[in-house]
């Protein structure tokens, strides 16, 4: 239960308040609690939206590995792709990924990919392509390169509806935005937390006098050679 500003005793502008520490520091009046709460809320609501991407992205890759019906497949040509050279990239970073050229076992008339390789008479006629998802690695990209070998057999997933096509029993972290998943629950936390330190600053602060202030009084400087000084003769 959060506490309320009644769990806070109201302290008397004549009463010493024991108020030091971070907190004391970081938001040492209302003005700066209530700014400070209203980053966290901010950076809170951008987490949540990114949440819900991330989110939508892991239910489709979910639903589409628990629906699609799986035809049995070959991987013909397999190869290492980068951003490097795509016209209109302006990501600082290189992402890798690996691009297989897969041939399956649906039927021509069923094939959605719109590619149809040979004819009817081919006990693989649907041709596609599958495509991971990018790394920044390119040491990682490499190894994935060696989890399927060319012409070995794969179940392919593929949508009644459309012409994606997927590797079926693919491993979590091959399939699934596993970075974004993390990133985005730890800022979530990390915020979320944020939040409520700030809600109790700010009513501990309004126990105390509206014009209270943790911030250290300015240090004084002995004047220096070139300032002024004021003499009052009698």
């Amino acid at each position: 239960m959060m506490p309320s500003a009644a769990d806070f005793p109201s302290i008397h502008s004549s009463q010493p308040v024991n108020d030091i520490g971070f907190l004391a520091q970081l938001m040492p009046n209302r003005g700066r609690a209530r700014f400070l709460r209203g980053v966290a809320r901010l950076f809170l609501a951008i987490g949540i939206i990114g949440s819900i991407s991330v989110g939508a992205s892991v239910f489709s890759e979910f639903h589409a590995r628990h629906s699609w019906p799986v035809a049995q497949g070959v991987i013909v040509a397999k190869d290492l792709k980068d951003n490097k050279d795509i016209p209109g990239n302006l990501t600082r970073h290189t992402n890798y990924w690996i691009e297989y050229e897969i041939r399956f076992a649906v039927a021509a008339a069923q094939c959605r990919t719109g590619t149809i390789y040979g004819d009817e008479r081919e006990p693989l006629p649907c041709w596609g392509i599958v495509r991971t998802r990018s790394t920044e690695s390119p040491a990682t990209a490499y190894e994935w390169l060696k989890h399927h070998p060319l012409n070995s057999t794969v179940g392919i997933l593929h949508d009644p509806n459309g012409p994606n096509i997927k590797i079926a029993g693919e491993p979590f972290w091959l399939v699934y935005p596993v970075r974004g998943i993390f990133g985005m629950s730890g800022w979530v936390a990390f915020f979320l937390i944020f939040l409520n330190i700030t809600r109790r600053r700010l009513q501990f602060l309004e126990t105390l006098p509206d014009n209270y202030d943790a911030s250290p009084p300015p240090a004084s400087q002995p004047p220096g050679p070139n300032d002024l000084i004021d003499m009052k003769l009698s």
